[in-house]
C-alpha cells in the first residue's frame, strides 16, 4: 500500500514538472496556446485604479464549458484569440517571450466596442496542490499575473523585450512621446 502511494506521488509529481516545464517554456498547455480567457480573468476595468483583482489562475483545472477550445483562434501573427460567444466582446494576446528571471511578456487587447484596449502582461507559473470538493489532492498549475502596464486604445508603439536584462522597451505611440523602459 505506501509503494502504491508513493508510487502514485512520483508520477503525479513527474506529470506536474512536464506541465510546468511546458508552460515554462512555450506558454502552452498540453499542447495548445493557454485559453485566453484564462488570461482574460487578469483584465481590469480602466477605471479601477491599482493591481488587478484576480492574480492567479489554475491553467490545470477543467474549463470544458467555460473555455472550450472551439472558441479559441491562433493567428497566423502569433495573436490567439477567444470571443465571447453571442457576444461582440473579445480578448486577445500574443506571447511576446520570456525574460531570463522567468517572467513571460504578454501583449493583450480586449474590446467590443468603440476602443480597442491594450496592455503588456508580465505572468509567472508555479505548481500548488489543491483539493477536489470530494478531499482528493491534485496538483495545480497556477499561472500569476505579476504586473501589468496598461497601453491604451488602439497604441501603436513597439513592444521590444530584452531577456538578458530583463527589461521591456516600450516604444513611442500615439501616448508616449518617448520610449518607456520596464524593468524587474
Amino acid at each position: 500500500m505506501v509503494k502504491k502511494i508513493i508510487y502514485f506521488l512520483l508520477l503525479f509529481f513527474c506529470f506536474s514538472l512536464n506541465l510546468f516545464a511546458e508552460s515554462e517554456s512555450q506558454f502552452t498547455y498540453r499542447g495548445k496556446p493557454i485559453h485566453p480567457g484564462l488570461v482574460q480573468e487578469f483584465e481590469s476595468w480602466y477605471s479601477d485604479k491599482g493591481p488587478p483583482t484576480t492574480i492567479s489562475v489554475d491553467v490545470s483545472a477543467p474549463h470544458s464549458n467555460e473555455y472550450s477550445d472551439d472558441d479559441v483562434k491562433v493567428e497566423d501573427n502569433g495573436y490567439v484569440t477567444y470571443q465571447e460567444p453571442d457576444s461582440a466582446e473579445y480578448f486577445y494576446y500574443k506571447w511576446l517571450g520570456k525574460l531570463d528571471n522567468g517572467l513571460h511578456v504578454l501583449i493583450t487587447g480586449s474590446g467590443g466596442g468603440s476602443g480597442v484596449f491594450r496592455n503588456v502582461y508580465f505572468i509567472r507559473f508555479d505548481t500548488d496542490e489543491g483539493y477536489t470538493p470530494e478531499g482528493e489532492k491534485y496538483g495545480r498549475l497556477l499561472m500569476t499575473i505579476v504586473r501589468e502596464h496598461p497601453l491604451g486604445d488602439r497604441d501603436d508603439g513597439d513592444v521590444a523585450l530584452f531577456p538578458a536584462e530583463n527589461k521591456v522597451i516600450l516604444g513611442k505611440s500615439r501616448y508616449r512621446s518617448k520610449a518607456v523602459v520596464l524593468e524587474f
